[in-house]
């Protein structure tokens, strides 16, 4: 049910088949009301959405038993890919709901949506481990009998991971989940997460259930489709993503940017050139009448949250999703905490980032140190063993491969006997780059800003250091005598060699 085209980072291209029709991932899912739509379905499809999702429960107490007569695809006037929640969202608003788990089972494979969630018990964001654990464990009963009497139709059942900011749980869930052999799964309740600007939980959430998942299972998040918050929760390995917020920030006049949202009567002119933007001014929407007004706001708002699905989509392709991402992070004090995240599990990135590309990577800060490509180069390089016992050092020429440089020649110049000599570069970001390994992406394909950098922003820099003259037992050490991010390192050398400057 689900290809990988393409990865970076954990964020993959995909293609998520259903029974009405192929959905690409990552894909923003946009929450329709089954009775009081505002933009008409079929304008969603035009905009360039292929799945949207709706909620089960209220078109169950508007329908009735005719919506399984007519169907869902029928009541909301949407020939695409449907998913539908089950009532999980009241019952994190409200407490509960009146309708037992298989009844709403039942009515979802009435209506034939494309995929299902089992009406779960989300443990939102601020309940005791203990109070979690019991929504958990009431989730993870009703799956696994929603799941075990559903129908082999071509309906996708999502099995919903709780646990909120606790991360035991979480995985302990998701673990569950994948066991009880859901195909595709949804992390809950990150609605509340955002709501209170804990993108750093979120991100952690998100990566504690990716953890324990096969990487073939795509996973959803629910609530979480603001322009900010996708490229993270790509990045991070989440590949669907819902949100009511096109039309929720419409009526309250929040028009949503590239980094922000804006009230509307704080913007001058409009930078975005979608088909409300280009028709209209800002004093002109405000001044429509109130449905009218929320209507293209909310219009918009959709063209926005689409291109920045897009600008995410088309980083992975070009292999700069860490680029991008770090970027954005840098939008909000509160988003830019999440980078600890990023550099704290770079491991985690490491399977899904192709270690070769087509393009340079750019470095800018020593968050960059982390870039799963950087990491897999100096494992490449921990494992470099030579038996020459002389050895010279300089910083990464600037234009690279090293070996194909004059600075390359005159050191061979001035070092006699060359061919006994192992000659070694470094970079802040990559650490020792042997002569032998400097044309390996991505030692020869960077960029980055002519400054200095402090040696003890660098710590993988210092494991890479240590890891490589502890493997290969050199004599002697040449290293430049001017070089101020190397002295620290340079003490760390083995006692058993030798340290000469030129």
């Amino acid at each position: 049910m689900f290809e990988i085209i393409k990865s970076d980072l954990a964020g993959r291209i995909g293609i998520l088949h259903s029974n009405h029709g192929k959905i690409e991932t990552p894909a923003y899912v946009p929450v329709i009301h089954p009775v009081k739509q505002l933009i008409p379905t079929k304008k969603i499809k035009e905009i360039g959405f292929d799945l949207v999702i709706t909620n089960a429960y209220i078109t169950m107490k508007n329908f009735g038993q005719d919506a399984t007569k007519r169907g869902i695809h029928d009541i909301i006037n949407f020939d695409g890919a449907i998913m539908t929640d089950s009532g999980g969202y009241q019952v994190l608003e409200y407490g509960d709901v009146d309708v037992e788990p298989p009844e709403m089972a039942e009515f979802e494979k009435g209506i034939m949506t494309d995929f299902a969630i089992p009406l779960d018990k989300p443990t939102g964001f601020g309940l005791s481990k203990k109070k979690a654990k019991s929504y958990v464990n009431q989730t993870l009963k009703v799956s696994k009998e929603t799941l075990d009497n559903s129908s082999d139709n071509g309906q996708i059942w999502i099995g919903p991971i709780q646990g909120g900011e606790h991360q035991e749980l979480v995985k302990n869930s998701t673990k569950s989940l994948v066991k009880q052999g859901f195909s595709m799964l949804a992390l809950g309740s990150p609605v509340e997460f955002m709501e209170s600007y804990e993108y750093r939980l979120l991100a952690s959430m998100i990566i504690a259930a990716k953890k324990e998942m096969p990487d073939a299972i795509p996973l959803h998040l629910f609530g979480a489709g603001h322009p900010l918050t996708i490229p993270l929760a790509v990045a991070l390995g989440c590949d669907t993503f819902d949100s009511a917020s096109y039309i929720l920030y419409a009526k309250h006049d929040r028009y949503i940017e590239e980094d922000k949202t804006s009230r509307l009567a704080d913007i001058r002119h409009f930078s975005c050139t979608c088909e409300v933007c280009t028709k209209f001014t800002p004093k002109e929407i405000l001044s429509l009448e109130s449905e009218e007004k929320i209507g293209k706001i909310a219009l918009h708002n959709l063209f926005a949250i689409k291109a920045e699905v897009d600008r995410v989509k088309e980083s992975i392709h070009q292999g700069r999703l860490w680029e991008y991402v770090m970027k954005k992070m840098r939008a909000h004090p509160k988003l830019f905490e999440s980078i600890d995240v990023f550099t704290k599990n770079s491991n985690y990135f490491l399977h899904t980032t192709p270690k070769f590309k087509e393009r340079s990577i750019f470095l800018f800060t020593k968050d960059d140190q982390y870039r799963p490509e950087i990491l897999a180069f100096k494992d490449t390089v921990e494992k470099f063993k030579t038996k020459k016992r002389i050895a010279v050092l300089t910083k990464n020429t600037d234009i690279r491969p090293a070996y194909l440089t004059s600075e390359y020649s005159i050191l061979r110049e001035k070092f006699k006997d060359s061919e006994s000599i192992q000659f070694c570069f470094y970079n802040e970001f990559l650490g020792v780059i042997p002569l032998e390994l400097s044309d390996m992406y991505p030692a020869s394909h960077y960029e980055t800003p002519r400054k200095d950098f402090l040696p003890e922003d660098f710590p993988t820099f210092k494991k890479n250091w240590n890891a490589f003259f502890s493997k290969n037992n050199f004599d002697v050490l040449h290293a430049p005598k001017s070089d101020d991010f190397l002295k620290p390192f340079v003490k760390l050398l083995p006692k058993g060699t030798k340290r000469k400057f030129f």
